[in-house]
């Protein structure tokens, strides 16, 4: 099991440019999924017993890409709240006491922190 790492301010705000990179990734992916899905699921009730459909493999690859990028992420230590706004926690010691610096999509720098149980409703400004 890995270690809980707490992040700095400032290496929280490092993490976003990657951040933004990764979220846009899985964006892109997910549309590709739905797509495929919209694709495939008329076709499954017909070829269900026929062993499958052209697009499986597709839809495994893309499926297998966008768990990539989320372990990416949870590697690093962040706690991905949301693809729709983008919205990334990281875990802080604030005053001693847990809590999670709060970005989102579209935000250049961390501005806001939260407590734990709160989520984005309860953000507060640094």
């Amino acid at each position: 099991m890995q270690e809980k790492r707490y992040f700095t301010l400032e290496e929280a705000n490092q993490c976003i440019p990657e951040l933004v990179d990764e979220i846009s990734l899985l964006r892109a992916i997910r549309a590709q999924l739905s797509a495929l899905h919209a694709e495939i699921t008329p076709l499954l009730k017909v070829v269900s017993s026929n062993g499958g459909s052209q697009h499986t493999p597709a839809l495994l690859n893309a499926t297998q890409r966008f768990q990539k990028v989320l372990d990416r992420i949870a590697a690093r230590g962040c706690h991905l709240k949301g693809l729709d706004p983008g919205l990334v926690d990281f875990p802080h010691l604030r005053n001693g006491k847990e809590v999670y610096l709060c970005w989102r999509m579209g935000e250049k720098e961390i501005r806001y922190w939260h407590e734990i149980e709160d989520g984005f409703e309860g953000r507060q400004p640094l």
